[in-house]
């Protein structure tokens, strides 16, 4: 990296355009337009994510070679990370199998699923390049809470180059690595509500034939 892109790059993450410690812009995630199919005839609660505390925050996180954690100094989230994703989330998978069915684990409401989450990474890479980009890792876990036991763990990731090197561009990035994220995810636990709902009409079947 030559002396003005280093420069440049110290600039965006220090925040030496920030003059006289104004609030940073704030910046959101959002859920983008997911087809509905109506899978889904329980109740699932969506709990916040988990991530490691340099993750566990308002501020944007860029990872640096080889292993530092830094933070865009032009823009941040309105919420704690997890807080943000979970809303995103939620919304999304109400578009999907319809808000009736969909529900944050602290309402204290009876649900038969819960959907658990890590984000094991979710920030910009080669800041400062010609290629940078978003790097999305979140670990999801269905439980199922009636029967107390989990049903399926898989971990997804994306990785998207950037248009722009701007906050609204890396934002960009976030929202449209996500919205790739979750649309993988769904099919994963659709399967899976599907294989427990044959399971359960079998099991009730045979149920009834030993009688």
């Amino acid at each position: 990296m030559n002396r003005s892109a280093l420069l440049t790059l110290t600039c965006f993450l220090t925040g030496c355009s920030i003059l006289g410690g104004d609030p940073l812009p704030l910046y959101t995630l959002k859920s983008q337009t997911i087809e509905p199919t109506p899978v889904l005839n329980d109740t699932i609660a969506i709990d916040v994510p988990l991530s490691e505390a340099s993750l566990n925050t308002d501020r944007i996180a860029v990872t640096l070679p080889p292993y530092q954690r830094d933070y865009l100094a032009d823009g941040q989230w309105p919420d704690r990370l997890p807080k943000v994703v979970q809303e995103v989330l939620i919304d999304s998978l109400s578009q999907r199998w319809g808000g009736a069915h969909i529900t944050r684990l602290s309402a204290g409401l009876q649900s038969k699923y819960i959907l658990q989450t890590e984000i094991q990474d979710f920030s910009v890479m080669n800041l400062g390049t010609e290629k940078p980009m978003v790097h999305l890792k979140i670990m999801m876990k269905l439980v199922d809470l009636t029967g107390r036991k989990v049903l399926t763990a898989q971990t997804f990731e994306e990785t998207m180059c950037l248009r722009s090197a701007t906050v609204t561009g890396i934002v960009e990035g976030f929202n449209c690595s996500l919205h790739a994220l979750i649309e993988k995810s769904i099919p994963w636990m659709e399967s899976e509500f599907l294989k427990e709902r044959s399971l359960n009409s079998r099991n009730d079947k045979l149920g009834r034939e030993s009688r």
